[in-house]
């Protein structure tokens, strides 16, 4: 399900087989029977749906709140970029052209090798070794004057803020919903399901559409979950774009 079409696809598997159920029990089924069933699987089904209902908000409310977060800690990580590189052009030379063009590789290490590696739930090599070229540059640094050194030592914050939203970001890679809580989600919508089934409607094309309905949004809600449990590889995934827009600050900056 890491595109939209296999999200389509998952929600349509979803519905053709709950109607697909409810057409093999009501070929065996007596639909007297399953009126007189009515009662009990009504009680059940509202006392389930309404815990169901509630654990899928939470769900969703949490993989939304880290998508957030992790987008907004990607723009942090760029507004360092863009503090490191404005604070450059106080040093001297070699040290001012150094620090760009550490900031540049770092910036397209992300952008064209970290990005997909997190996709794939890796770390990048490539990212790792331009973020230590970097700290090399300012590891090497020595400034003269007053101002340099005031500038060196805000500088080495942003530095120490700039690997710290880096790690965030490597951190929130990967999903944090627990296998455990993805299998009640995936039984407690197969019971909800099979508990329609107890429902004898005179028209069997009408239970079949309420049915496919309920179907449908339980296999959305699901795909949902999926598509922002994991910020940097699912449907939804966090784009690298602020770091591409500072990328070219930083480069008109040479």
């Amino acid at each position: 399900m890491e595109s939209m079409s296999g999200g389509f696809l998952f929600i349509s598997l979803v519905m053709v087989f709950s109607v697909a159920g409810l057409v093999l029990v009501r070929r065996y089924a007596d639909v007297d029977w399953l009126k007189r069933q009515h009662e009990v699987a009504s009680f059940f089904f509202l006392m389930i749906g309404t815990l169901y209902a509630v654990l899928i908000a939470f769900a969703i409310f949490v993989v939304w709140t880290q998508f957030q977060d992790a987008g907004t800690n990607l723009e942090h990580e760029a507004n360092e970029v863009a503090d490191l590189s404005r604070m450059a052009m106080t040093m001297a030379e070699p040290m001012r052209s150094d620090v760009r063009s550490a900031l540049a590789n770092y910036i397209q290490a992300v952008v064209d090798d970290e990005f997909p590696a997190m996709a794939a739930g890796r770390t990048s090599p490539r990212t790792w070794a331009a973020v230590e070229s970097l700290w090399m540059v300012y590891a090497n640094a020595q400034p003269t004057t007053l101002k340099m050194q005031a500038n060196y030592a805000e500088s080495l914050k942003h530095m120490n803020e700039l690997s710290n939203y880096r790690r965030t970001r490597l951190f929130t890679m990967r999903g944090t919903v627990p296998r455990m809580l993805w299998y009640l989600l995936c039984v407690g919508g197969v019971v909800l399901i099979i508990f329609t089934y107890f429902f004898g409607h005179d028209s069997l094309l009408s239970q079949a559409v309420m049915t496919a309905a309920l179907a449908g949004i339980l296999a959305f809600s699901l795909f949902l979950i999926y598509s922002y449990d994991s910020p940097f590889s699912g449907t939804a995934r966090i784009s690298p774009a602020p770091l591409q827009l500072e990328l070219q600050n930083v480069m008109a900056r040479h």
